[in-house]
């Protein structure tokens, strides 16, 4: 009678041990930390808006002229080297889920160039199905999610730089204001202009830096924790706080959104390993 009573005893305590495991009213669970191909779920019930793809192969194209460009994952978005601000040479390998930079670039006042990938319409060069231009009322929710890697050597930074014009424009330089959103930098490298606020924008916080680029207005989101990898980062948030701060108008239009990196000293091991954008969960 007493063994009954102890594996009576012991079973009791394994049931409110899976009843406890299970949560109860006021109960908190631990969060899970999403990783690079697990993206964040929004909502009860709602599937992840931009999942990064699996990373594939890093064969593809080689660019090396300074504004050259390729189309990839089948002209969904185009990969451009985009090497503006130096005469150094720089070449970089375009593959479906991203892109590489070979560089060795040796800069101190600033950008050497802006290696990146491109989703819209920039100087006469448009996505297919591109959704921008678009205008800022008809905007919807536009999410990234983005895994990079980078060097232990070299000045840089990995920002988005989102662009804005009163016009749907498809070339030449926009004209309306320059909104980039920094997830990483090393320590010598800054935005333009000063920090005026912070302000937290999904599930982060940034430094919000304003300044001027020859006259164009430039606002600049820096993450406090710098990351080399978001999951559905909400770009229209940004967008949003930026117009509510009188930088952007909200007549205007959104003609493109590219991610990559400033390299100002180096460059060599920048990449992209996988990208993902869509609009209003396409």
């Amino acid at each position: 009678m007493g063994d009954a009573r102890r594996l009576l005893a012991a079973a009791v305590a394994v049931l409110a041990l899976v009843l406890a495991g299970c949560g109860g009213a006021g109960e908190e669970t631990p969060a899970t930390i999403p990783t690079a191909g697990a993206p964040i779920v929004n909502g009860a019930g709602a599937g992840p808006l931009a999942p990064l793809p699996p990373e594939g192969s890093r064969e593809g194209q080689r660019i090396c002229g300074k504004f050259q460009s390729v189309p990839v994952a089948g002209g969904r978005y185009e990969v451009q080297n985009n090497a503006w601000g130096a005469t150094t040479p720089q070449c970089t390998t375009a593959f479906d889920t991203g892109f590489s930079v070979q560089a060795s670039h040796d800069k101190d006042s600033g950008p050497a160039a802006y290696p990146s990938i491109v989703v819209g319409c920039n100087y006469g060069t448009c996505t297919r199905d591109a959704p921008f231009p678009r205008p800022l009322a008809d905007l919807g929710d536009v999410r990234s999610s983005w895994a990079v890697t980078v060097p232990r050597r070299g000045d840089y930074n990995v920002a988005y730089d989102v662009w804005l014009d009163p016009t749907p424009r498809r070339d030449g330089a926009n004209t309306g204001a320059e909104l980039m959103i920094w997830l990483d930098r090393t320590d010598r490298v800054q935005p333009i202009g000063s920090k005026r606020a912070d302000v937290e924008i999904g599930d982060a916080r940034w430094e919000i830096w304003q300044g001027e680029n020859e006259g164009l207005p430039v606002i600049s989101y820096v993450r406090e924790e710098s990351t080399t990898t978001v999951l559905d980062l909400p770009i229209s948030d940004f967008i949003t706080d930026a117009t509510r701060r009188g930088v952007v108008e909200p007549s205007w239009f959104l003609t493109n959104v590219q991610a990559g990196f400033e390299p100002w000293i180096g460059g060599e091991g920048l990449s992209t390993d996988a990208f993902a954008l869509t609009r209003n969960g396409v």
